[in-house]
């Protein structure tokens, strides 16, 4: 079964497999072959994606379906089953998540410019030059790596010294391994001053661009389920009063209820005043929406006011 909600519906959905296969779906719930896919990943790895969006989950197995030449879901939960690697091809086509260093510019630098005089400028009067940060989903690690790139290019240039603590956490071991080694592609420097690159990135043999030892220095990567019960932040972080919390393109991925439960996990986590980025294609949630101010309708950028 799938997600269990309070109303009963049924909906149809249309595959094509070089022919149509219909698939009832009750309670938005996959039933039979879905859900048994759906098993194979939490029994066997214990990955569970029963909370993600099930819209993007049939579009992710449809496709995993034909890349893999199965052609049909029982034929695929037959290969799920005999081939030790299918499971995690499938994990990483569900986990797939597009990024590069300073994805989306304007964002970073409209942060550039607002939180030097709405955070630091506050908690330097009263003696306080921590700041913590908190990057939520960041995958590979170019969305935390480049804001250490922006702190670094702002203390620098201010003269000041701060205790950065930037925590990036991610469900996908893998995805971290990669961040935690900090070599990447060249299209994923594409957003990048030329500048920025030559002072933070050392470029190999083999056309990859390294993170530079000091930039690595300055981010905690950790794995970290936003959906756990038992926790509100990262166990590295101990607590949360985050002065900024990026949560990009991770809310679509689930169903309303549980993009509720992350929202009040990400409310509670920030500091009053803290400042909240999403995706482009992100709002808070309905009850969460007057306890947030926005800063950039463009960037959705909104900072945490009760």
């Amino acid at each position: 079964m799938f997600l269990i909600i309070n109303r009963l519906t049924d909906r149809y959905l249309h595959f094509r497999w070089g022919l149509h296969v219909i698939v009832q779906v009750k309670n938005s719930m996959f039933e039979g072959e879905y859900a048994e896919i759906l098993n194979i990943l939490k029994d066997e790895r214990n990955f569970d994606f029963y909370a993600y969006n099930p819209g993007m989950l049939e579009r992710r197995i449809q496709n995993r379906i034909i890349r893999s030449g199965a052609n049909s879901p029982k034929n695929y939960i037959e290969l799920l089953k005999t081939d030790p690697a299918e499971p995690t091809h499938l994990i990483e086509n569900f986990m797939i998540n597009v990024s590069r260093f300073f994805r989306d510019p304007l964002c970073f630098e409209f942060l550039a410019k607002l939180l030097p005089p709405a955070s630091f400028s506050a908690k330097l009067k009263r003696g306080d030059r921590s700041f913590r940060i908190w990057s939520a989903g960041c995958s590979h690690g170019e969305e935390p790596y480049s804001v250490a790139i922006l702190l670094k290019e702002w203390m620098q240039h201010e003269k000041l010294a701060l205790n950065v603590e930037l925590f990036a956490t991610d469900y996908d071991a893998i995805a971290l391994a990669k961040a935690r080694l900090g070599v990447f592609p060249a299209d994923s420097i594409v957003d990048m001053k030329h500048g920025l690159v030559e002072r933070y990135f050392r470029q190999n043999a083999n056309g990859f661009f390294e993170v530079a030892p000091e930039i690595k220095a300055m981010v905690q990567f950790s794995e970290y389920d936003l959906l756990d019960h038992n926790s509100y932040v990262p166990s590295d972080s101990i607590f949360g009063e985050f002065d900024l919390v990026l949560c990009r393109n991770v809310l679509i991925y689930f169903n309303k209820e549980y993009q509720e439960f992350i929202f009040a996990k990400l409310h509670r986590a920030l500091a009053i005043q803290g400042m909240l980025v999403l995706g482009e294609s992100e709002i808070p949630v309905a009850q969460f929406g007057k306890k947030f101010r926005c800063e950039c309708e463009h960037c959705k950028i909104y900072e945490k006011e009760q």
